[in-house]
């Protein structure tokens, strides 16, 4: 049974601890290989960025945009001890991610029996001040914007003919992304499907 998770955390040692505004995560990219993540968000805070990058978590800051009083920082985060990190790992589906009030908000979905260890797991790296559990119910799959992008591009490029026309470099290419990127989206887009079909359509 899956299950859709809410959990509040206090994050120790995380940037997101001096955090007041509240910063919604707009995007998320996982580098695993390379020891961190990219991660673009959005905030209300006009000198977040300058806070951040004298973080020890933060890597690298590498360009802020704003827009209508508001700013999107596109940064470099440590993938260890993150919590976006400990969840890719898990292969948790993660829904979204919002920081308020110095404390992580995230949402995601996993296995019934994988909760305590989870739970365990994050407590690992901060403070878990509320955890909410209930049935995960989807209608068809919730796919991500960039999820939608690339299944889309992928299937009106022939990546999934037999043979191929196309290889995963040549479309991370046409997306602007790594290859890296492309995979990790077009492995969650395939997951979610594939486990739409197998809970609601061969039951």
């Amino acid at each position: 049974m899956l299950k859709k998770v809410n959990l509040t955390l206090e994050h120790e040692g995380c940037w997101t601890e001096s955090s007041n505004e509240t910063v919604r995560t707009i995007n998320l990219e996982v580098y695993p290989d390379k020891g961190y993540l990219r991660s673009w968000i959005l905030s209300s805070e006009p000198n977040l960025a300058e806070r951040m990058a004298r973080e020890p978590t933060v890597k690298r800051v590498n360009k802020v945009y704003s827009s209508r009083g508001e700013v999107i920082v596109d940064f470099l985060n440590v993938y260890e001890g993150s919590v976006a990190g400990l969840l890719y790992s898990r292969e948790v589906l993660i829904l979204g991610n919002y920081n308020v009030g110095g404390r992580e908000v995230w949402s995601f979905v996993a296995g019934k029996n994988a909760l305590s260890e989870l739970r365990r797991e994050i407590s690992s790296l901060g403070r878990v001040v509320d955890m909410r559990v209930e049935d995960y119910l989807p209608s068809f799959p919730n796919l991500t914007e960039m999820e939608r992008r690339v299944l889309k591009v992928a299937i009106s490029r022939g990546y999934i003919d037999y043979p191929r026309e196309v290889n995963a470099e040549e479309l991370a290419r046409m997306l602007n992304l790594s290859k890296v990127t492309f995979l990790y989206h077009w492995r969650n887009a395939q997951k979610k499907i594939l486990k739409y079909v197998s809970d609601y359509v061969l039951d």
